[in-house]
């Protein structure tokens, strides 16, 4: 599981232009069963914005929270919920991070509408956190719709939590230089987006290549140049087209 942050307080980020500013400590994580809560500010891009500025009409504020999930393997894992809306995300990171690992992408993705859960993993049992987490959104936040995303290690862990969830419950799934899972290809629903840079181990190109040959329709193989691993994409010069597409799909799973 992730660290638990050591104080607790409000969240407020400033974004604009695609950078994050922070100002203030994230809120820790209570005892099991409870949550803090936060929020973040967007700004229009465009505005001049720093942590203390004030926000003004054209500042959108966004509500976090963070909350313990008991995951159905017998542990409990963290997790970050950001905006609202009727379509759920789950952002699930690659090994040696964490959800904090997420957040730029959270926060632009809740600007879309959507109600996003970055979650920390059991290593015990990854699939299981990814499990609990489609569950705290379908039955405590009742969204209609469900897209898991996850980098490396994470996207192995959706790819099984999608194989091996009842049918209809996972509405499209992402993964970033999956780490495996592609043994469960032909048991996956939904929309699926499976990306991997071309300069990437052989082990990650061929498990997207794999992916994209076994798995059924609708389904899109990105190869980009280069070789970012994963979360690495959003450092990338393929950053923005990546985030583009991640929202076509979103946008797509969620409107059928």
């Amino acid at each position: 599981m992730g660290k638990h942050p050591s104080q607790r307080g409000r969240r407020r980020f400033l974004v604009a232009s695609g950078t994050v500013l922070c100002g203030g400590l994230a809120g820790c994580v209570e005892d099991q069963g409870n949550s803090s809560k936060g929020t973040v500010t967007t700004k229009s891009p465009g505005r001049e914005s720093s942590a203390t500025a004030t926000p003004t009409t054209h500042s959108r504020t966004i509500e976090t929270e963070d909350v313990t999930i008991e995951s159905a393997a017998g542990s409990t894992i963290d997790g970050t919920l950001y905006g609202e809306g009727s379509c759920g995300v789950v952002l699930v990171p690659q090994i040696n991070l964490d959800r904090g690992s997420w957040e730029e992408e959270a926060i632009h993705l809740a600007n879309q509408g959507n109600l996003v859960l970055a979650i920390d993993e059991d290593p015990n049992d990854r699939s299981a956190s990814v499990s609990s987490a489609v569950r705290l959104l379908r039955q405590q936040r009742q969204v209609d719709r469900v897209i898991l995303i996850g980098a490396s290690s994470g996207g192995e862990a959706v790819l099984v939590a999608n194989a091996e969830a009842p049918s209809g419950t996972i509405d499209g799934t992402i993964t970033l230089s999956a780490a495996g899972g592609e043994q469960r290809a032909d048991q996956l629903q939904g929309e699926l987006l499976f990306v991997v840079s071309k300069g990437d181990a052989d082990r990650f190109v061929s498990v997207a290549r794999s992916l994209q040959e076994d798995a059924p329709e609708p389904k899109t193989l990105l190869q980009y140049s280069g070789d970012a691993h994963g979360q690495r994409l959003f450092d990338s010069p393929h950053a923005d087209g990546l985030r583009k597409q991640i929202v076509q799909l979103i946008a797509s799973a969620c409107s059928e």
